[in-house]
Parts: structure tokens; C-alpha cells; sequence
């Protein structure tokens, strides 16, 4: 079995008419790893998370904005049908950064739908798995909310859950902490930090709050111009000679997690 689950090579992706956001971006997330992805605000993060897990497929345009691979599993997701693409991402969890519960169903629900959608496990067992993954979000007591009924804690400690619910082997994080208090985001950490002990899985997070790579003990890539810098700790970049990387960590820096 392959170690590297998710991988870009010479990756160079834009919008037509525009310059490329991501200029030969080259990433390896292999088995067991946590991988933070950080950098300035609407530089391209969030869509290299999304070019990763396959779920934006780019069309070539006349201005050469496409380049490179995406591989899901060993798989070029770009060279093989739609279908089987849905079928790698069964083996991936991806929490959006607004969260994309279904309004008009509880908790339960959310997290018991990907299980009845893609497998045929009998109601009890749908029930079972959904509801250990509540209660290791600490979510239980709140199963039958719906979305509109929860702080945006619990909306994003839901999320992470039904991510989890399939068994992934690899996790796609877009900002888990984002607008949360100090409180609420370092439960959040702790809780993405469980997943590893509890399954392996591997983390791949997007995030603004660098700080989280000392508490999941992960290492940072920093997105600049559209190139990926070499993965590095947090306290290597405190000491980078480049001056743009040290403001982005001494921006950041927070005594939450030390």
C-alpha cells in the first residue's frame, strides 16, 4: 500500500484571463502525516485544498493556465473518469470552511447521510458510527439539533465528525478554526489532534493560525507568488533569513498553545 495519499506535481493552475495563483506546486501528504498550509489571504489555499481532493476539476483554456498533476491514491484524478474519482474521494474527509451541514437535518442526520448514501451497513450500524463520532467531537447531548441551533463550534466539531464518519484516510481541513475564540479553537486543535491517535489519518489544514502547527506538532508549507516554500517547523520559520516568513509567524505568534 502506497505511504503518499495525495500529491501534486509541477501543479500551475489559474483563472482564465488571469495569472496563475499556483506557479509548479509540488506536494506529497503521505500516510499518517499532519501538514499545515498557510500564507497570505486569497492566495490560492483554499483551491489547492480543493484541487487536491479532486473536488474542482480545472478544463484547459487557450491561455496554458493548467499544468502538471494531481495523484489521489496513485490515481492521475485528471486523467480518469468523474466516477472514479467519487470513488477515491470515499477515502477522503473534507470539512469546508462554511461548514456545508444540511440546514433541514440534525446532527444525526448529517453525519448518518454519507454512510447511507455510499454504503449498504444495516441502520443500527449507520447509527452506531455516527453517534461514536458525536461523542468523541463532544458533540453528544446535541444529536438532534440542527445547524441553525449550534454555535459555530459545534457547527465546525460537526463537521469534522461527518468527515470522519467514512473511515478517510486523509483529511482536508479549509480553516477549522476560523472565527472561533481562543477556547473554541484550541478544543478544535485538540480534538483534529485525536484523529491521529484514534485512526492515522492523515491532515492536511489550511489555516491562517499558524501557532496550530505547534500544537498538532505538524510542519507548515508556506504559499508566497503562488509558489509552495519547503516544509518547515514553526520554529524554523521564527529563524527564517526571509523577512516575509518571519512576519507571517511573528504575526501569528500566540501564547494559546505554548
Amino acid at each position: 500500500m502506497s505511504e503518499v495519499l495525495s500529491e501534486a506535481c509541477g501543479l500551475r493552475f489559474g483563472f482564465p484571463g488571469g495569472e496563475a495563483i499556483l506557479d509548479g506546486i509540488d506536494l506529497e501528504v503521505r500516510r499518517g502525516d499532519v501538514r499545515i498550509l498557510a500564507g497570505e489571504s486569497g492566495k490560492g489555499k483554499s483551491t489547492l485544498l480543493r484541487l487536491l481532493d479532486g473536488l474542482d476539476r480545472p478544463l484547459p483554456d487557450e491561455t496554458g493556465s493548467l499544468n502538471g498533476q494531481v495523484f489521489l491514491f496513485g490515481e492521475d484524478i485528471w486523467d480518469v473518469s468523474t466516477t472514479r474519482v467519487r470513488e477515491l474521494r470515499r477515502r477522503t474527509g473534507f470539512v469546508f470552511q462554511n461548514n456545508a451541514l444540511v440546514s433541514n437535518m440534525t446532527v444525526l442526520d448529517n453525519l448518518a447521510a454519507p454512510l447511507r448514501y455510499h454504503t449498504d451497513l444495516p441502520d443500527e450500524e449507520i447509527e452506531r458510527t455516527a453517534r461514536r463520532w458525536i461523542d468523541l467531537l463532544l458533540l453528544t447531548g446535541h444529536e438532534d439539533k440542527r445547524p441553525a441551533h449550534m454555535s459555530l463550534g459545534m457547527q465546525r466539531r460537526a463537521a469534522v465528525a461527518r468527515a470522519m464518519t467514512m473511515g478517510p484516510e486523509v483529511v482536508f481541513l479549509d480553516e477549522p478554526t476560523a472565527g472561533l475564540d481562543a477556547k473554541n479553537s484550541e478544543i478544535m486543535l485538540s480534538l483534529i489532534g485525536n484523529l491521529r491517535a484514534l485512526s492515522n489519518v492523515a491532515i492536511l489544514m489550511v489555516t491562517h493560525d499558524l501557532a496550530a502547527a505547534r500544537f498538532l506538532g505538524g510542519k507548515i508549507n508556506l504559499l508566497l507568488d503562488g509558489q509552495l516554500r519547503p516544509a518547515r517547523t514553526y520554529e524554523e520559520l521564527l529563524e527564517s533569513p526571509d523577512p516575509r516568513e518571519r512576519e507571517l509567524v511573528r504575526d501569528d505568534q500566540d501564547t494559546r498553545f505554548s
